[in-house]
């Protein structure tokens, strides 16, 4: 069999795996909430994130289904957007993103009726710290830089790189307003888990500190 062919089932085993842990939780999730129409969606996500944070949101969103068919049907016309990953760092891709799921897995549950895709704050709320929130603020956004890193590395692909790279400016306008938000929300209690806790990854130099 072609190797680009085993790469390219892969790679979809990855994304329908995680696209079915996404959804079993997004769909607990919304059986909880009130049905709104994407205009009203939009609305409430701009009222936090502002209008660039939405439409930047809609737009990655957008560009994800582009680039996977682009990827997954047109891949062998579109020659020039492969990109030039040896074979052996491909795989590697494919043994990191299996691991990852289960993280996902975990994240997702842990975080449970509280995660959306938006940012916005049930009337009900509850801090979460518990578990990988017990290391990092944002283990959610973590364990997806690495699950989409690992498409890139499976499928070799310019288009899915673009959407990793518009991932990560999400990201990076994202995370200082959900911050905030928190702090408007938990005041002094989420001050406190920001002072012993990092955004992305764990102090391991504090571990280390408690163990001496």
């Amino acid at each position: 069999m072609d190797s680009e062919l085993v790469f390219s089932i892969l790679f979809l085993v990855l994304f329908l795996l995680g696209t079915a842990i996404r959804g079993y939780y997004t769909r607990k999730v919304r059986a909880t909430r009130k049905k709104r129409s994407i205009r009203e969606r939009f609305k409430d996500t701009a009222q936090v994130e502002g209008k660039f944070g939405a439409i930047l949101l809609m737009v990655q969103g957008v560009y994800l289904i582009i680039a996977l068919h682009l990827y997954l049907i047109f891949s062998s016309w579109l020659v020039w957007s492969k990109l030039p990953i040896p074979d052996w760092l491909r795989w590697l891709g494919v043994g990191v993103g299996m691991i990852s799921l289960p993280f996902l897995t975990w994240v997702q549950h842990v975080l449970g009726k509280h995660w959306t895709v938006s940012l916005e704050l049930r009337e009900d709320h509850k801090l979460v710290t518990s578990d990988p929130y017990r290391w990092v603020r944002h283990p959610m956004y973590t364990v997806h830089l690495v699950y989409f890193l690992t498409w890139v590395l499976v499928s070799a692909n310019l288009f899915l790189l673009i959407n990793y790279l518009l991932t990560i400016i999400l990201m990076v306008v994202r995370i200082p307003k959900e911050e905030q938000m928190m702090l408007d929300q938990f005041g002094h209690e989420y001050r406190a888990y920001m002072k012993r806790t990092r955004r992305l990854l764990p102090r391991f130099r504090r571990e280390a500190d408690k163990e001496e």
